[in-house]
């Protein structure tokens, strides 16, 4: 797949099919295209934690859903302002993952030691290739923090050091929905040139 399809077409897949199974295989394929992402001074601190246990799936599934509904609300009332950060369809589709965290088939925990403002950098790029490569295999994924709500609890289920961050609960299958490009402000309205509000050239 060409690289600029599968970042336009890698968006937020968060129904996936609970029936299919993705291969260890596929999960190692796309947790090692994340390992080639760079980091800082080459320190390469994240460590991948792929939980396939049902059983701890579901405790997952359970943690992120008493995580997501205090989070709902707040996406509920920006609604009822009607702002337009949050659509309806969005909000069905997160209530879908709070609801079914814990049937993906697998769900992918980047971790690594480091403070919140400084080990972000050498995370999230990762999980970028990650996404990446998952949509060249045709698995969906989709990025959530939430569970960090209760993330001692993640910790404890999961047997992670005290010292170490789970930066996202990833979860990774086969997407029930369509690929296809979200929407997506122009790139000439989100971009300046050499000064803050100074528009590209033409």
């Amino acid at each position: 797949m060409d690289v600029f399809e599968a970042m336009a077409t890698t968006r937020a897949m968060r129904r996936l099919d609970p029936d299919r199974d993705v291969s260890d295989a596929d999960l190692l394929k796309v947790v090692e295209a994340a390992t080639k992402a760079p980091s800082g001074g080459n320190s390469q601190p994240v460590r991948w934690l792929v939980v396939r246990d049902a059983a701890k799936r579901k405790q997952l599934g359970d943690i992120y859903r008493a995580c997501w509904a205090p989070v709902r609300e707040m996406y509920a009332a920006a609604m009822k302002e009607d702002d337009g950060s949050v659509n309806a369809r969005v909000l069905r589709s997160a209530d879908y993952l709070g609801d079914h965290m814990g049937d993906a088939p697998a769900i992918v925990l980047p971790c690594s030691k480091g403070a919140p403002g400084q080990a972000e950098s050498s995370v999230f790029g990762a999980v970028q290739n990650l996404f990446l490569a998952a949509r060249a295999l045709g698995l969906g994924t989709t990025l959530t923090t939430v569970h960090r709500m209760r993330e001692g609890e993640v910790k404890a289920l999961l047997e992670v050091p005290d010292d170490v961050t789970t930066w996202a609960m990833i979860p990774v299958g086969y997407p029930l929905g369509r690929w296809g490009e979200a929407q997506r402000r122009p790139v000439r309205e989100v971009t300046y040139w050499d000064s803050w509000r100074s528009p590209p050239p033409t």
